[in-house]
C-alpha cells in the first residue's frame, strides 16, 4: 500500500510539472526572445517617427495569422500604431524590411515547407509613434496575438530593438535614453 501511495504522489508531481511546462513554454516563437539592440529617434511633437522594433523569422512550413499587436512600456502622451513589413527585395537580391507597410491585424505570413530556414523568411513589425506632448517615450516590448498553423489563439511578448523617442518642440538635436542609474 505504501508503495502505491508513493507512485500516486510521483504521478501527481509529474502531472503538475507537465502542466507548468506546457503553460510556460520556453520557446517564444515567432517573437524574438529579447532585444538585440536599441535605437533612439529625436522628433518634433506631432511628427510621426518609424522604426522596425521586431524581426520575426518564420520557420519553413509555418503559417502565422496575425490577429493584433500592442506596444508595451509606453507612457501616455503618444499614439503608436504597429504595422507588418514584408521584405522589399531589390533587383540585386538585397532586401530591406521597414519600407513597405501593411496593416498588421489580419495579415498572414506563410513560408513554404521546402524553403531554406534563415533570414530570407524574416518579416518585421514597424512601430509608428506620434508624440502629443514633449517627453521621452520608450517601447520595451510588443504583445502579439496570433494563430500558428491554424491552431488556437496565442499571445507572446518580445522585441528585437528597444526604441527610445525624444519629442520636443522644436525637435531635439539628439535623443539619449533615460539614465538607468538609481
Amino acid at each position: 500500500m505504501r508503495q502505491r501511495v508513493v507512485w500516486v504522489l510521483v504521478g501527481i508531481a509529474a502531472a503538475a510539472l507537465a502542466t507548468v511546462l506546457v503553460s510556460r513554454p520556453s520557446d517564444t516563437y515567432p517573437m524574438p526572445a529579447g532585444p538585440g539592440s536599441s535605437m533612439s529617434t529625436p522628433i518634433a511633437v506631432g511628427e510621426p517617427a518609424q522604426g522596425v522594433v521586431v524581426f520575426m523569422e518564420i520557420r519553413p512550413g509555418d503559417r502565422v495569422e496575425l490577429l493584433g499587436a500592442e506596444p508595451v512600456g509606453l507612457l501616455a502622451g503618444a499614439t503608436t500604431t504597429l504595422y507588418l513589413s514584408r521584405p522589399d527585395v531589390a533587383s540585386d537580391g538585397t532586401q530591406t524590411i521597414g519600407e513597405i507597410l501593411e496593416p498588421l491585424a489580419g495579415a498572414v505570413i506563410e513560408v513554404p515547407a521546402d524553403a531554406v530556414a534563415g533570414p530570407s523568411n524574416t518579416v518585421g513589425i514597424v512601430g509608428e509613434l506620434t508624440a502629443d506632448r514633449p517627453g521621452i517615450y520608450e517601447l520595451t516590448a510588443v504583445r502579439l496575438t496570433f494563430r500558428l498553423n491554424g491552431g488556437a489563439e496565442q499571445v507572446r511578448e518580445g522585441i528585437s530593438v528597444y526604441w527610445t523617442v525624444c519629442a520636443d518642440d522644436p525637435a531635439p538635436t539628439d535623443c539619449a535614453p533615460p539614465s538607468q542609474d538609481p
